[in-house]
């Protein structure tokens, strides 16, 4: 089966992450539908027409629209990317689900807010859309496998999580709580604080704090200005090894209690590197969503998993405004809500 394709924000994630010449990997929508034998790539919409023309050319598209208004109204369109700004997301799922879409691939955060979460949750549901958020390590073996491995029995009793990030708690927040969930099973309270470390957004702040997870288990979260260095890890500790995880290049450096007999301590040495194979996680997320159209199975990451990063974002954001005051999760109802790109 083929699909008929389209795109709706030709940005860095929509297109233009695929622009670096000789580069090998896969980081975009486009690059993603363009190397998939089931789609059909055959709309492109933003309202910057310059991106339309370039990518319209570059991909061999001449169906190129700056209203989605008109793209889904002429195109027939099986699945379609959404890469726009959070609070648009709302307005363009309420327009594809008139015209009998099967699938969005969806960009993180899912929306601004819980209650245009809900909706788009709920309208896909009404009308049988697969919706897949694009939290891409979900659709990575590389991260299942350290799933696996943290519980383990070979890695012990988990005792702390330390997360370092920077720009912005929900641009680069979404990634680190679903990856958080995703791994340890949800959150049941959060305490924020505004960080000194300036996000690169003034609209969406770096946040530091710690939480605690379902099973228990404490984490802390500190910011870094990504204007100075980039910085994405997690610093794993159970009590018979520890994983330090780079998030950034998939990588991770694997520790284990030494046996060497006379030591007064036990130490943790460094027994391997485990790293990511050379599958790009967009091109994954979108044959896994194919897949699930197909056959009809759940999806990797979906619209439940975009709502619950969203609302562990959104419980940091009310907690840092209450000046690091505990906010349980899940949270009430409420309209607050966040700004990223």
């Amino acid at each position: 089966m083929k699909f008929n394709c389209g795109i709706i924000g030709l940005g860095r994630i929509g297109c233009g992450f695929d622009d670096i010449p000789n580069k090998k990997s896969i980081n975009s929508h486009a690059g993603a539908y363009n190397a998939n034998s089931k789609a059909n790539l055959v709309s492109l919409c933003d309202i910057d027409i310059n991106k339309l023309k370039k990518y319209g050319k570059k991909y061999n598209i001449s169906s190129l629209y700056s209203n989605f208004q008109e793209m889904f109204k002429n195109e027939q369109l099986d699945c379609v990317s959404i890469c726009t700004l959070a609070d648009s997301h709302l307005q363009i799922v309420k327009e594809a689900a008139k015209y009998n879409i099967k699938g969005i691939f969806l960009e993180k955060p899912i929306s601004v807010s819980l209650k245009d979460a809900a909706e788009i949750i709920k309208i896909c549901n009404q009308n049988k859309i697969k919706l897949q958020i694009d939290h891409q390590r979900r659709f990575s073996p590389f991260y299942n496998k350290i799933k696996n491995i943290i519980n383990s029995d070979k890695f012990g009793k988990l005792q702390y999580c330390s997360i370092y990030y920077g720009s912005g708690i929900a641009n680069t927040g979404s990634h680190v709580f679903d990856l958080i969930n995703y791994f340890f099973g949800g959150i049941k309270w959060v305490e924020g604080i505004q960080s000194k470390n300036i996000s690169n957004n003034p609209t969406d702040p770096n946040i530091d704090g710690k939480f605690e997870c379902k099973n228990g288990l404490i984490c802390s979260i500190q910011s870094f200005d990504f204007r100075k260095f980039s910085l994405l890890e997690f610093d794993i500790i159970g009590s018979k090894a520890r994983i330090r995880l780079n998030l950034t290049d998939s990588r991770a450096e694997f520790f284990e209690i030494s046996e060497k007999p006379g030591l007064a301590y036990k130490k943790l040495i460094k027994k391997s590197d485990i790293m990511k194979n050379k599958d790009d996680d967009v091109v994954l997320g979108l044959e896994n969503l194919f897949y699930s159209i197909q056959n009809k199975t759940e999806l990797l990451s979906t619209g439940s998993d975009g709502f619950t990063s969203l609302e562990s974002i959104i419980a940091m954001r009310q907690s840092a405004n209450k000046n690091g005051k505990r906010v349980n999760l899940p949270i009430k109802s409420n309209n607050f809500k966040i700004s990223s790109r």
